[in-house]
């Protein structure tokens, strides 16, 4: 299988020569402090006229290049504790400065411990369509010194400590570099089946435990006439008696998430409504279909696009229990802000941060609230540090309300993120247990996906609690482990299997992912040779999937017997499922229902997933 490291190498040489190709000039220079210091990961935002045109980060020596077509730019430069500086440039061919900021009275530099690069990178400010729907599919990570896994079932952890429980990993700032901390992730969208037996049995206890179980689900898709997805639109679900039961948004790809029940003891009948709310006119849909039925699909006259801001937030337990992974966790941060902006000049990044400890220590929560000027939330992540805790459980739901309430969200989005850093869970009182629920109910109807990463300590109540977490608001679930060597011991989640990435490359995939949409004036093409299997001349199992593109239609043969065959979108969601195919026996199903864009056709076969991409057009 392709390696994910080689597909991002492949994809940024795609990009780095069409930028060469299509414009031949540039502004490029450096940033610094009256070229005293230089300004590394300060912003670059260009302008022509009244529109940005393109925003990229320099790098750690505060180097930049841009490539652009001829013309008149406005060029601002932004830096924490500097004043704005603010350039008008006549792009003739490629004009080449310094840039010189002036420093606010009593500002003192931070030091970043931020991955050194080799060279400055160039960025265009086109919108090539970025087909990130390639990094959704689960395909075989090959990182050195990380071996595949595949694990089921795993007793809980029997041991957890509020202490800094390592001193082998108290290195110092400057030997801490990103790209150390392994991870995994498990999406209960794309295993749905599998998470409800999972959730009946082996994680049945926690249920009641935090009273907290995700259940009766329906799926809202919605698309305008053209075919493409109506990104952050309110979507409520109403029970018969016309009450909000729960309320979301839509995704990048059109879709909500509803549900009907969140704890063991409510009641629902069935007879449910959506209410949609887009650009000041409401839409309703009668009598939903359950998931388990199918998605309920609605068109809706409304032009194509979508917002280009992404707001992320990173809300981290600073404990004394996290002592053995912050300071590499701080470094993975710190990248994954750096990558995430320069993989995608044309949107606007804000980024956003929470840190906390608990009710009786030095603080309970520190908030640097969402700012474009990623320095100044680079400065504030690497200020902090692990101390404090006591006891076991800390104060998650604090932090969570925090993030939720006090942070500036953005009113349109194409995506908001919050990724809960944590290893322990929230104190369970009645109390809180109810806030549990309010927090994932506020956090959906916000449009807010919460996507929880376990650290060194989580025990399985945890990881059920966040697993619901991520069901509630549309999220995914991601977790440490082991195979860096990093820290204390990580429990394996309950699933079938998982694979193994470095951290900074499955965090920036997941917001890459949640944040693709294609542009509406391209067309979106494939390649040939999908099949992750197809460079294995040991793989004898032959299938084709046509036609691709589709308007619809879609017919499916493979040539063995297959238990049970998966339609997803680009984030892993299951759309369909199949059961029971006999080998060259054709398979024929249609997909217009669903908004233009990127879908997986997956199954497993001998324990090897195969995957092939489809468009729908």
């Amino acid at each position: 299988m392709k390696n994910l490291n080689s597909f991002y190498l492949s994809f940024f040489l795609f990009i780095i020569l069409f930028s060469f190709t299509a414009a031949g000039q540039s502004i490029s220079g450096n940033m610094n402090s009256g070229n005293i210091a230089s300004l590394g990961y300060g912003n670059v935002d260009i302008y022509k006229g009244k529109e940005k045109i393109a925003s990229v980060l320099t790098d750690h020596l505060g180097n930049f290049n841009v490539k652009l077509d001829t013309g008149y730019y406005r060029v601002e430069f932004k830096y924490e504790g500097h004043e704005k500086l603010v350039k008008n440039i006549h792009v003739k061919g490629d004009e080449k400065d310094d840039f010189a900021l002036a420093t606010k009275d009593g500002y003192i530099a931070p030091r970043y411990d931020m991955p050194k690069v080799e060279s400055t990178e160039s960025y265009s400010y086109s919108k090539e369509e970025k087909l990130m729907f390639g990094d959704a599919i689960r395909e075989e990570i090959k990182v050195d010194a990380i071996r595949e896994v595949s694990s089921i079932s795993i007793k809980p952890s029997i041991t957890s400590f509020d202490e800094p429980r390592d001193s082998d990993y108290k290195k110092s700032d400057k030997d801490i570099k990103s790209g150390s901390l392994t991870a995994g992730e498990v999406n209960d969208f794309a295993k749905w089946e599998m998470w409800n037996d999972i959730a009946a049995n082996e994680l049945s206890i926690y249920q009641q435990k935090w009273d907290l179980f995700f259940s009766e689900r329906y799926t809202v898709q919605l698309k305008n006439e053209d075919g493409f997805p109506i990104v952050d639109a309110l979507v409520q679900l109403l029970d018969e008696s016309k009450a909000v039961r729960y309320e979301s948004r839509t995704d990048n790809t059109g879709k909500a998430e509803l549900w009907g029940k969140m704890g063991l003891t409510d009641v629902w009948n069935n007879n449910a409504t959506a209410l949609v709310s887009h650009n000041g006119k409401s839409h309703t849909i009668r009598r939903l279909t359950s998931f388990q039925n199918g998605v309920n699909s609605l068109t809706i006259n409304s032009d194509c696009g979508s917002s280009d801001i992404v707001d992320i937030a990173f809300v981290v337990d600073a404990t004394g229990s996290m002592g053995d992974e912050i300071n590499y966790l701080k470094a993975e941060l710190n990248h994954v802000i750096f990558k995430s902006k320069n993989d995608h000049p044309e949107l606007t990044f804000n980024f956003g941060n929470v840190f906390y400890r608990d009710n009786s220590d030095e603080y309970v929560t520190r908030r640097h609230d969402f700012t474009d000027v990623l320095s100044s939330s680079i400065d504030f992540i690497t200020q902090q540090s692990a101390g404090g805790g006591g006891d076991y459980e800390e104060a998650v739901e604090i932090a969570m309300n925090e993030a939720l309430d006090s942070l500036k969200w953005s009113a349109s989005a194409r995506t908001r993120i919050l990724f809960l850093v944590l290893d322990a869970p929230p104190h369970n009182t009645p109390e809180i247990r109810q806030q549990l629920k309010d927090i994932a109910r506020k956090a959906a109807s916000k449009g807010i996906r919460i996507v929880p990463l376990a650290a060194s300590g989580i025990r399985k109540d945890t990881e059920y609690l966040m697993r619901c977490f991520a069901l509630g608001t549309n999220g995914t679930y991601a977790f440490l482990t082991n195979h860096s060597g990093i820290g204390n011991k990580h429990i394996e989640p309950s699933t079938d299997e998982y694979e193994v990435e470095l951290l900074n490359d499955l965090m920036v995939r997941i917001i890459d992912t949640y944040s693709f949409i294609a542009d509406c004036d391209e067309e979106t093409t494939i390649d040939e040779n999908q099949g992750p299997e197809a460079n294995d001349s040991l793989i004898t199992l032959d299938w084709n999937v046509w036609p691709n593109p589709t308007q619809g239609d879609l017919n499916i043969k493979v040539s063995e017997d297959i238990s049970e065959l998966f339609i997803t979108d680009i984030t892993g969601k299951i759309m369909n499922r199949f059961t029971d195919l006999k080998k060259n026996r054709e398979l024929k199903t249609n997909i217009a229902q669903y908004a233009r864009g990127i879908y997986l056709v997956t199954f497993a076969h001998e324990e090897k997933m195969y995957v092939k991409k489809i468009v729908l057009q």
